[in-house]
């Protein structure tokens, strides 16, 4: 319910963020004890940031969410081996957040249908399809993008991309 009533929201134009200075090494870390308890046994989750200290102007609740939905979504294709959140600083204006896992994957030609509502590849997964739907309208929302990994092969590796700070 909550998925449809933030699609409605973001389609809309009255979705309002607030953006504040947000260390990023923290905010994973609290995204990643966040979702711990849906990892299957056996399932690996991992944390990779540098060591560095990265602030970012944007809406800590927003971009959270977008992560949460990601990692929740690997948890839902992933069984066995590992689900990585990964942070880094890509050039001096951008951070780029990644969530890798070793799950089934995902075919290269639907790595844009993906992104569309109500588009589950799996029926018998739960949920409604809103989920990368609204991580893509929160991402761009925030200044950023968001796109499958179509290179990776290992399972599914979806990549954030975000302006470490939005212009005024």
């Amino acid at each position: 319910v909550n998925d449809v009533l933030d699609l409605s929201k973001l389609e809309s134009g009255n979705y309002s963020i607030s953006l504040s200075n947000v260390v990023l090494p923290e905010l994973c870390q609290s995204t990643l004890a966040g979702v711990a308890h849906r990892v299957a046994e056996g399932v690996r989750l991992e944390l990779k940031q540098p060591d560095t200290e990265i602030i970012l102007n944007t809406d800590s609740a927003r971009l959270q969410q977008v992560l949460i939905n990601l990692l929740i979504n690997a948890t839902k294709f992933t069984s066995q081996g590992s689900i990585t959140l990964q942070l880094e600083q890509q050039t001096e204006d951008t951070a780029l957040f990644s969530v890798t896992d070793t799950g089934c994957g995902i075919d290269k030609e639907k790595g844009e249908l993906i992104f569309q509502r109500f588009e589950k590849l799996n029926s018998m997964n739960p949920g409604f399809g809103l989920g990368l739907s609204i991580c893509r309208s929160l991402t761009t929302l925030l200044g950023g993008k968001i796109y499958l990994d179509t290179q990776y092969t290992g399972g599914a590796r979806f990549v954030v991309v975000l302006p470490l700070h939005l212009p005024v």
